[in-house]
């Protein structure tokens, strides 16, 4: 079995509004609006299938159609996602307005809650860390995330690499 990448981080939703005419921040504006997978780690994750290495997700998805979506895209584009768990409030969502320039306008994030990726590394962490080359982390997740990810990293020996994606 080939060692992999394995990719700790968020699953987001984002939604980009972009108006017809002048954007009127106050007004009604009409426009089309487009819905994409995202996520830092979701999009790292499958960045690095691209490329044709392999690798790993462990993050959450919410219950339902979108989460069902985004794993199964994942899998399509052969990421492992045994470390992928449908939660409530699992995934975020980035909503983005833009001018007619093209140019943002406005965002706002929802965050979701992250703290069961503290159960799935309980549930698959071994297996994952056992068989992984590196391990790439969201570094602004909640500190008993970042806490368990190190302590698997040093008892199986693998380094762990940090990305920042939205701290304050």
């Amino acid at each position: 079995m080939a060692k992999e990448i394995v990719v700790i981080g968020t699953v987001y939703v984002d939604i980009k509004g972009y108006p017809f005419e002048n954007y009127v921040p106050t007004g009604r504006n009409a426009g089309r609006i487009e819905q994409f997978h995202g996520g830092v780690g979701r999009n790292i994750a499958e960045d690095i299938a691209n490329l044709g290495e392999q690798v790993a997700m462990v993050g959450l998805v919410d219950k339902g159609g979108i989460g069902t979506d985004v794993v199964a895209h994942l899998k399509e584009r052969g990421v492992n996602t045994v470390g992928l768990r449908a939660t409530e409030d699992g995934m975020g969502t980035w909503l983005a307005v833009f001018n007619e320039q093209g140019d943002l306008s406005a965002n706002i994030s929802k965050r979701p809650n992250l703290l069961p990726i503290v159960d799935v590394l309980e549930d698959c962490g071994d297996e994952l860390f056992a068989n992984a080359q590196g391990i790439l982390l969201e570094i602004d997740v909640e500190a008993p995330i970042v806490e368990k990810t190190f302590a698997l990293a040093d008892k199986y020996g693998v380094d762990v690499y940090a990305v920042i994606s939205n701290i304050h």
